[in-house]
């Protein structure tokens, strides 16, 4: 168990400097006059950040953690974390890579909308008043409009245009199309989402070989170690794609990639930018 100890922390210190890096990028590329897709692109990148943050809060033996007392060693802690930095990758991904006609722009953004409006509509569709409902439906209507104007969404086919329309449908391009443009591979992404996927919710692989002091308990134990050595090992290349990413989109913000060193506001003390008369300086 040792050796898997060791190759934990090494893995637990490439996460980290991961998250140094894709965060200082973050906020060094904040308030940029950019296309609407870019500027969507740049707040998934910071909902990715966020988990990456929450992950290795979790996370044994990370320095980001509050003295708790006790260690849970237990791959459930990161596997919700590391399912959504996977999904977020892949729309990120998307949203970078959306063409920068202006057409292309609104119907990549307004079916982002009319999503978003149908989900909010069904979820909350007993708790909302009737001004609401209304207001919402009112939203839909003129997102729709908007939609059905552009040359793009015109040129889909009839079922996809369909699921846009019926809030099925986030994104406009298939997922495998996305996928083969990212720096990972189809069948990782199956697996991943699969594997993460049972650790998020409570299904088969989370209890029906619970090992007593051992598997799936929160002791320390090889098979959790292992699970989380891969799970940190796929987030640290996922997020670090992202961020490369983003150098790619904001040229200038590079110098600020430092590893574990880098600077950004909140973070642990190593890496925090002071604060000074409501701004922030290094």
């Amino acid at each position: 168990m040792k050796v898997k100890t060791n190759c934990y922390k090494k893995e637990l210190r490439k996460f980290d400097a991961s998250i140094c890096e894709a965060m200082a990028v973050g906020q060094a590329s904040t308030s940029r006059s950019e296309s609407p897709t870019i500027g969507y692109c740049t707040h998934v990148f910071a909902r990715m950040c966020s988990h990456a943050v929450m992950a290795v809060q979790a996370v044994p033996e990370s320095r980001w953690s509050p003295r708790k007392g006790f260690e849970q060693w237990d791959f459930s802690a990161i596997a919700g974390h590391a399912r959504a930095i996977l999904e977020g990758y892949l729309l990120f991904w998307y949203l970078a890579d959306a063409p920068l006609a202006e057409d292309a722009q609104r119907a990549y953004v307004q079916t982002m909308h009319m999503y978003d409006c149908k989900k909010r509509l069904k979820m909350f569709q007993d708790r909302f008043s009737t001004d609401e409902i209304e207001d919402g439906r009112a939203k839909e209507e003129k997102i729709k409009e908007r939609l059905i104007s552009t040359t793009t969404f015109q040129g889909l086919d009839s079922k996809l245009q369909g699921d846009i329309l019926a809030g099925k449908k986030l994104m406009i391009r298939p997922q495998h199309e996305i996928i083969a443009c990212t720096e990972i591979t189809q069948a990782d992404d199956d697996f991943c989402w699969k594997y993460f996927s049972q650790y998020t919710h409570i299904f088969s692989l989370t209890f029906c070989r619970i090992q007593e002091n051992g598997r799936n308990t929160g002791m320390k134990n090889d098979f959790d170690l292992d699970a989380l050595i891969f799970g940190l090992s796929f987030s640290t290349a996922v997020l670090i794609s992202a961020t490369n990413r983003m150098e790619k989109l904001f040229p200038d913000v590079a110098n600020v990639r430092q590893g574990i060193n880098s600077k950004f506001f909140p973070g642990p003390a190593k890496n925090r930018r002071k604060r000074h008369r409501g701004t922030t300086t290094e």
